[in-house]
């Protein structure tokens, strides 16, 4: 029997049972369990034909949505930038402050340039940030990092590095600066007990709004910084 999809196939030791999943930008996916017969995957695929086709689709508007921008708005300052081939940029002088050249053909090498300038805004709007809100919650740190992680906007170790994801360039300067509180907290508390929010709470009253609202900007990260994340 022809599998009416391609799919790649996982063995787990700690899966209970098959299961089939879309990985982002991956295609589909079926885990099975050590003891699963791999002659019955096809008929399982095809059992949930209609399903997958959904979910395929959706994952087709992602991938289209990941095309390299014309332009990269930067929700934290409100700001934008303008983004050119090198074949269209007639003004050498200007581009500097004013456009960012992609000066490759090839999308991945792109997305690298594009990747390489959001990380050097971050460590340009960031560490400011974090260290004017040290001041002023008298909450110290030992060093920043900065990351660009897939779930987590940020984190702190136990030795007082503070991390924090580059996608935090498109949420608001507000929940941005309350992500900085809540990793500045965990100086006092490395948990999520009563006494953290509590501490939280103090340095930043709206906290709950602010969690919803990075919740909120997972949908705001751009196609193409997600799509080099998955791949």
């Amino acid at each position: 029997m022809n599998k009416p999809f391609d799919y790649s196939l996982r063995v787990s030791r700690k899966a209970r049972y098959a299961k089939l999943q879309i990985k982002p930008y991956g295609g589909l996916e079926v885990v099975i369990p050590v003891r699963f017969p791999k002659k019955a995957v096809p008929q399982l695929v095809i059992k949930h034909t209609s399903w997958i086709e959904k979910q395929l689709a959706k994952q087709e508007k992602r991938i289209t949505a990941s095309a390299l921008p014309s332009e990269i708005y930067l929700t934290i300052n409100n700001s934008r930038i303008d983004v050119v081939s090198e074949s269209d940029n007639r003004q050498k002088d200007l581009y500097q402050q004013h456009y960012l050249v992609l000066i490759n053909q090839d999308y991945q090498q792109n997305v690298k340039q594009l990747r390489r300038w959001i990380r050097k805004k971050a460590w340009q709007l960031l560490p400011p940030m974090l260290e004017q809100l040290s001041h002023n919650t008298g909450l110290d740190y030992k060093k920043i990092s900065i990351r660009s992680q897939k779930t987590r906007w940020g984190s702190c170790s136990s030795s007082g590095t503070i991390s924090l994801n580059d996608q935090l360039l498109f949420v608001d300067q507000a929940s941005a600066e309350y992500l900085m509180i809540h990793e500045l907290c965990h100086r006092r508390h490395m948990n999520h007990s009563a006494k953290f929010w509590q501490l939280v709470e103090y340095h930043c009253p709206n906290y709950r709004q602010h969690e919803a609202a990075l919740t909120r900007a997972k949908s705001r990260i751009p196609g193409w910084i997600l799509r080099d994340l998955y791949t």
